[in-house]
């Protein structure tokens, strides 16, 4: 399945909210419940110019929008970057995360050129756990009761990927293109 990658704009707002009040979503990530079109349009506005992240919208050919992800926390000192994904609740369980990690995961190596990209997941995230490791990502530790979810305290898991690790991946894809 080809994804058309695009920067996250004013217009994808609405599709962001309803994805992030849609418990496939909202249960392994942290938002402000309930999200509305305006508290995200101040965050929007407030990340206008901000170099610490780079948002994206990803798209079928069609111009259905299928995921959004990018990088949050961009350390130009330390060259690493927290990665974040989320695909249409939709459209799960059919690769589109994994598709889109790999152009992010390029993304990052190829355009920011960063040493490292880190991400944290839900310790009950299985589906996530796996896409990230048969991506090439390492577990590096587990953040016991780190976050209050539901009612009770979770664990979080920790993954990193070197830029080191990502030139010996098969699916290694030198990005061209800013945006």
């Amino acid at each position: 399945m080809e994804i058309i990658p695009k920067k996250f704009s004013i217009e994808d707002i609405p599709e962001r909210v309803n994805w992030i009040n849609d418990p496939k979503i909202s249960n392994h990530m942290y938002f402000e419940l309930p999200a509305t079109v305006e508290k995200t349009l101040l965050w929007y506005n407030g990340n206008i110019g901000n170099k610490k992240r780079v948002d994206f919208s990803f798209f079928d050919s069609n111009g259905e929008i299928l995921a959004m992800g990018g990088y949050t926390n961009i350390d130009n000192i330390h060259k690493n970057a927290e990665f974040y994904v989320m695909v249409n609740p939709t459209k799960h369980r059919k690769g589109i995360g994994k598709n889109v990690s790999k152009w992010l995961y390029n993304y990052a190596f190829s355009i920011l050129k960063l040493n490292k990209i880190f991400l944290f997941t839900n310790d009950d995230n299985i589906a996530a756990s796996k896409i990230y490791l048969d991506l090439g990502f390492v577990l590096e530790g587990v953040l016991r009761e780190h976050k209050w979810k539901n009612g009770r305290f979770i664990d979080r898991k920790v993954y990193g990927l070197l830029r080191s690790e990502w030139n010996n991946i098969n699916w290694k894809e030198e990005i061209k293109n800013e945006f």
